[in-house]
């Protein structure tokens, strides 16, 4: 079987990220047009700076609408690109055994890591500290409530899902182990946004977003903890509520841990989402006999593996890790071999 050249590799991990920046590209550049047209009216009654400014101004109060009209044209793409993946996927996601209910799990979990997250920013003072921080949250709470939810609360968790955990994470995985892929997704993930205080918070929602999705073996899993930790700080920032006292600040993060800690726990204990052979791959002419090599468990134990026959489908429990030869089809040469 042939691998992947080092620059193919590369070009795999980025291409859904820069299919995204291409999509905001044009978009912009579109958004900056119309703006410039709107205040071509009163260029003769301005000076240059004024224009500037004004046309700094209108830029930024369109910089959110802007996000949200290119993820809502980047993300048809970026959802075939996924399917697309999963043909190459011998197992996929065992759906029937999931219990969708549990999906509230993900939920909650990320409701109380971004309180706690934004407690804790606060009592540091980072916003004072840190101009990007305050800067990033002043262009995004400056729009109105319904666009924050849309924008911020909907649409860019699962364009972000779709780039971070469901392409590059899972592409890193095809030529590396689970952990390590684990963690350059989620460094890249904080880089992404572009401050050292969401950088670290975005690393840190990162890993948790990829340990529900290992758990849960499904895209619904990331995204709703992604939308929760979103949605939270929009109410938080819509309801302006201010604790004065620095220990009810800190007690209140310490139980948004402890809680937060408790429902990873009750994830690792209670959610067993198994993978089946992926029926798409069987059906595009690989041999069900294939030897599908040696696997290491990067998350759960894998004492509990089991198969069943050729007629119902092979099963894996939820968490065992994957090599690249799980990935791609093998020729008979290969087989032999």
């Amino acid at each position: 079987m042939s691998y992947d050249s080092p620059g193919k590799k590369l070009w795999r991990y980025i291409s859904p990220i820069l299919l995204y920046y291409g999509v905001m590209l044009v978009v912009s550049f579109i958004g900056s047009f119309v703006i410039t047209y709107q205040l071509a009216g009163s260029m003769a009654s301005m000076d240059m700076e004024e224009f500037t400014q004004e046309l700094i101004l209108r830029s930024l109060e369109a910089s959110v609408p802007i996000y949200l009209i290119s993820g809502l044209a980047a993300l048809p793409f970026l959802i075939h690109m996924f399917f697309k993946d999963m043909t190459y996927r011998k197992y996929v996601g065992d759906k029937a055994g999931l219990k969708k209910w549990t999906l509230v799990y993900c939920l909650l979990a990320g409701v109380f890591c971004s309180l706690a997250a934004s407690l804790l920013a606060a009592l540091s003072q980072a916003g004072q500290v840190f101009e990007g921080y305050e800067n990033a949250s002043q262009t995004i709470f400056s729009q109105s409530v319904l666009m924050q939810i849309v924008a911020a609360g909907v649409v860019m968790p699962i364009v972000e899902e779709y780039i971070f955990r469901g392409l590059m994470y899972n592409r890193m995985k095809d030529y590396m182990s689970a952990n390590m892929a684990m963690i350059i997704s989620s460094v890249i993930f904080g880089l992404y946004h572009g401050n050292l205080i969401q950088g670290v918070y975005g690393f840190v929602m990162g890993l948790l977003m990829i340990f529900v999705y290992e758990k849960y073996q499904t895209m619904l899993a990331p995204v709703l903890c992604h939308i929760g930790a979103n949605m939270i700080s929009i109410v938080l920032q819509f309801l302006n509520i201010q604790l004065d006292s620095v220990m009810v600040a800190v007690m209140a993060a310490a139980v948004c841990l402890v809680a937060a800690y408790l429902l990873l726990r009750l994830i690792q204990k209670q959610i067993h989402v198994g993978t089946v052979l992926n029926k798409r791959y069987i059906d595009a002419g690989l041999d069900s006999n294939t030897s599908y090599g040696n696997h290491t468990d990067d998350f759960t134990n894998n004492d509990s593996s089991r198969d069943r026959s050729a007629s119902e489908g092979t099963y894996r429990k939820s968490g065992t890790g994957y090599s690249v030869d799980d990935y791609y089809p093998k020729t008979k040469d290969d087989n032999q071999e």
